[in-house]
Formats: C-alpha cells, sequence, structure tokens
C-alpha cells in the first residue's frame, strides 16, 4: 500500500472531518475533458474541488498533471515523471495509482509535491472506480510545453474515457491593483483560449500553471469555461477591485 504525505497539512485525516470537505455539488451531463483546479489546503480550496468532482462521473481514468516546484532530482532529465503503480488507502476509501506509460518513474516526487495527492479523497469518495495517472511536470522550455501537449493528445486517443486535471495556482506580486490587473488579463487569455507565455514574458500573469495550461491549448481546442475563481480573502465569479491576496487561484472546465 502507497504511502500517503500530506494528511494534517493539507486535509484532514479524521474521516468525519475530511467527509465535509468532500460534499460535492452534483452536476449532470457529461464529464468535461478537462478541469483546471488550484491546489493549497482544502481549508482554501474545498469549495472548488466540491464544485469540479459534482462534474465527474467515475471515468476510467483521471491524468492529473501537477508542477514540481522544486527542482528535478540529480540525474533526472526529463520533463515528466510519474509514480508507479499500487493502491493509497485515504480515510474516504482506496485510489488505485497507474504508472503513465513511457514516463520516468519516480516515487520521491510523491513526498514533496502535494498537488496530486490533494485529490485522493475525492477520487475515493466520489470516482471509486476510476484509477489516477499522476504526471509531475517540470516545463523549462517551449520544447518541453510541446512535449507534454503531445503526450496530452497521446493519452486522449489511447482512452476515450479519460478525464484530464491540471492543478495549479496564478501569483501575482505586488499591490492590490496590480494582483487584480494580473487577475483580469489572466481571465480575458482564458476566456479566449489566448496564448498565455507571451503576458508571462511581459510579468502580465505569473504562476505554477500557465506552462502546463500553455500546453493544453493545443490538446484542447476550445474555451475555457470559468466557474470560480479566488483572491486572496475574495471569493466570487467575477474579478473584484477587492481582491487583496497573492494568489488567484481559478475553477475552470472544457467540455
Amino acid at each position: 500500500m502507497k504511502s500517503l504525505y500530506f494528511m494534517d497539512m493539507y486535509y484532514p485525516s479524521d474521516k468525519d472531518t475530511l467527509l465535509q470537505f468532500c460534499q460535492l455539488h452534483i452536476h449532470s451531463g457529461h464529464t468535461p475533458s478537462l478541469i483546471l483546479l488550484p491546489h493549497g489546503s482544502l481549508e482554501y480550496v474545498s469549495r472548488m474541488y466540491q464544485e469540479a468532482f459534482g462534474y465527474i462521473h467515475n471515468p476510467r481514468r483521471i491524468v492529473i498533471f501537477a508542477p514540481l516546484h522544486g527542482q528535478r532530482l540529480e540525474g533526472d532529465r526529463s520533463p515528466f515523471s510519474t509514480l508507479s503503480s499500487g493502491d493509497a488507502q485515504t480515510p474516504l476509501g482506496p485510489v488505485h495509482i497507474e504508472s503513465v506509460p513511457g514516463l520516468n518513474v519516480c516515487d520521491s516526487y510523491a513526498e514533496e509535491e502535494y498537488a496530486i495527492e490533494l485529490c485522493y479523497p475525492y477520487v475515493a469518495h466520489s470516482c471509486p472506480g476510476s484509477s489516477i495517472f499522476p504526471v509531475f511536470t517540470s516545463l523549462e522550455s517551449k520544447e518541453d510545453i510541446q512535449s507534454l501537449s503531445r503526450l496530452m493528445v497521446k493519452l486522449k486517443k489511447e482512452e476515450n474515457d479519460t478525464l484530464f486535471i491540471i492543478s495549479g495556482n496564478f501569483t501575482a506580486i505586488g499591490n492590490t491593483e496590480e494582483m487584480t490587473q494580473n487577475a483580469r488579463v489572466l481571465n480575458e487569455l482564458l476566456e479566449n483560449n489566448a496564448p498565455l507565455l507571451d503576458a508571462v514574458a511581459k510579468k502580465k500573469i505569473s504562476g505554477c500553471a500557465c506552462r502546463m495550461l500553455e500546453a493544453a491549448r493545443t490538446a484542447f481546442p476550445g474555451r475555457f469555461r470559468i466557474m470560480l475563481a479566488r483572491c486572496g480573502n475574495w471569493s466570487g465569479q467575477e474579478i473584484s477591485q477587492e481582491a487583496d491576496g497573492r494568489i488567484w487561484q481559478v475553477f475552470a472546465i472544457k467540455e
């Protein structure tokens, strides 16, 4: 059985408490092809996860892309890594993890990055028949981004019954006005399916989700639908002048 590393740090180990965070807002219709979710303590992001997993109807595979915030391990030259196959026992039940074929297997990353593990309780609770395919990314060049886009397309073609989740945040550095403007720029780029890297280079947006989203733009044609945004202590569906935090978190879907 695989170890869990982030209980009582980012999500509670107590079953009843965790179950409160996992009460879903169920939505009818088919599962989206791609969901963008933030990562952070469930105290701050559970509302987005409750909404997002309410759209997910037990797909066979859930491929989760998460960033490596630190450096790659010595000797790891690949921009992508996966975990070994096996089961993990969450307080809400087991989840099955499968290695992504062809990728470097590095279980050590599971101890460093919590974003993929954060999804385990939700999958155990609401998608018990789904397998998790984890992908840790370290995208340093346009070639890396293009490679990720090709990987997404390949995984889509291999199995129709697949949901893709990108776990990433957006960080605005500066005063409230600058952060709010960054949020507006990001909102416009996502809604218009516009390139992100030029805005990153000009420091109009930033964050660990940008490069993964740039890869997804090619692999998943069409517009993101922004469902919920959070900036600092403010939460809502519109960008607000009242935003007062450093991290702008987004829940968005592509059909």
